[in-house]
């Protein structure tokens, strides 16, 4: 069995090992790096190999590239905060971005030699990295219930400018902050200036003159599995433990769930405190449907959550049960109301699941097409609003009210695809149908019916679970 130690970043571990806590509030370098091939990787894996095969072979290719830029990070003492899609978010505590930029060119180096790999179905597939790198100060949070799953996430400004670097890199480039150059003007070479939409100045490192040294952290101590367990889902932690890893590695349908939320100023003192009530009590909403979060993340995007359903567990209505869940996290209750209505996203398709990484730092994802289009939906959404796909539609019709909303081109979509709101449960819009008719018609007498569907109609206003009831 693999250690489960390898679920924590790294200097969280040796922290937890001399019975320290880290600072939530801390000054360094800020490193965040997009790998590109893996979802053209994954549908012809499937077509070619099947999902059983193709599952084995993506995670090998997966674990290789991954390991190689994690073994960098560590070389030059970096530790690997969290993983978001195909990307990873390293952080450089104390770092001028020596250490970082170093780090960065360094990873592009050895991405040239795998830029096209083979695969066990015969054919190539190329992958590429971009890097974005800031320094400065930043929060670090740790936050959620340790019996469902803690969870390490960074917050503030820097990160918000490390997500706008990497995206004004392009393919094997990496793109530095203004206050990077300036730390090590002497040492490196500027192929090119760009603007973000801050207006703020970003430079293309093309190589660094006097490279950091490596310092590598001493060998990473194994925390013992019972404390462990905190950073990982329990069903994931369950089939670790029984020796099962292996079989987390899928192809299989995934209802994805994207939830951008707003409320909290990620500056004040209080914001780990509200960051963290707000996730417990998401994390107990989804623990009634069995659903997962499986990341947090906040970036230039705002702040938002990856939740699925079906993995690592599947069932046969994870459709109606993702959207039982949205319905209930659009309305957090009233200690929670420091957050805004939030904006959901939802899709429905097939997605590589399983344990990925490098043999001292791995994660439990669950990545594919769709997932990109959940994201895609939820960015659309206004306030307060859920927006769907077809395939969640279509699994979910019969249970759930869904109204078209628009026929829309997305982001990384070939075409326009109609996208749908869901309004509610359809037994519950049923009655409350009838209850509107009703209290458009005079009634005489029977004034205690009368009072009863008041109350139910008022109960229904409220989003509460109301039974069908005749009388």
């Amino acid at each position: 069995m693999e250690s489960l130690s390898v679920y924590i970043p790294i200097d969280r571990r040796i922290a937890i090992s001399r019975g320290e806590t880290l600072p939530d509030r801390t000054t360094g370098a800020a490193l965040f790096t997009d790998i590109s091939g893996f979802t053209p990787l994954t549908e012809m894996l499937v077509q070619k190999l099947g999902p059983q095969r193709g599952a084995e072979e993506l995670t090998h290719q997966l674990n290789s590239i991954y390991g190689t830029l994690i073994n960098q990070v560590q070389n030059y003492r970096g530790s690997v905060i969290g993983f978001s899609g195909d990307a990873i978010t390293c952080w450089f505590d104390g770092d001028d971005g020596h250490r970082a930029v170093t780090c960065a060119l360094a990873m592009q180096k050895d991405m040239t030699q795998v830029q096209s790999v083979r695969t066990g179905a015969g054919t190539s597939v190329s992958f590429s990295v971009k890097c974005g790198i800031t320094v400065g100060s930043a929060r670090r949070f740790l936050v959620g219930n340790p019996r469902v799953r803690a969870i390490e996430t960074m917050a503030g400004r820097l990160l918000y400018r490390v997500a706008t670097a990497e995206k004004l890199a392009n393919e094997g480039e990496t793109v530095a902050g203004s206050e990077v150059i300036q730390n090590l003007q002497a040492h490196i070479n500027i192929s090119e200036w760009r603007t973000g939409r801050d207006n703020e100045q970003y430079a293309v490192i093309s190589a660094i003159k006097q490279p950091a040294l490596e310092t590598p952290w001493e060998t990473a101590p194994i925390i013992p599995a019972e404390q462990a367990r905190d950073w990982l889902l329990p069903s994931v932690y369950k089939r670790l433990c029984s020796g099962a890893g292996e079989f987390l590695a899928e192809l299989r349908p995934v209802v994805a769930m994207f939830v951008k939320f707003t409320g909290i100023r990620y500056e004040e003192d209080d914001a780990e405190s509200k960051l963290d009530r707000y996730i417990r009590w998401v994390q107990d909403v989804l623990r009634r449907f069995e659903g997962n979060l499986i990341e947090l993340t906040i970036g230039d995007k705002g702040s938002y959550m990856y939740i699925a359903f079906g993995a690592p567990e599947a069932h046969e209505d994870d459709a109606e049960r993702a959207a039982s869940a949205a319905l209930e996290l659009l309305k957090p209750p009233p200690e929670l109301d420091y957050i805004a209505p939030p904006q959901i996203g939802l899709s429905l398709g097939q997605t590589r699941t399983g344990s990925y990484g490098g043999p001292t730092r791995r994660s439990y994802a669950a990545q594919g097409r769709h997932v990109n289009l959940a994201a895609r939906l939820m960015s659309h959404a206004a306030q307060g609003q859920i927006l769907a796909s077809q395939v969640v539609v279509d699994a979910a019709k019969y249970e759930y009210l869904f109204e078209l909303v628009d026929t829309v081109a997305l982001k990384g979509m070939t075409h326009a695809i109609p996208i749908y709101g869901l309004r509610g449960q359809l037994r519950q819009q049923a009655l409350l149908d009838v209850l509107h008719q009703h209290a458009e018609t005079t009634i005489i007498g029977r004034q205690n019916e009368r009072d009863f569907l008041a109350r139910q109609l008022a109960a229904l206003q409220n989003g509460e679970e109301v039974p069908l009831v005749f009388i």
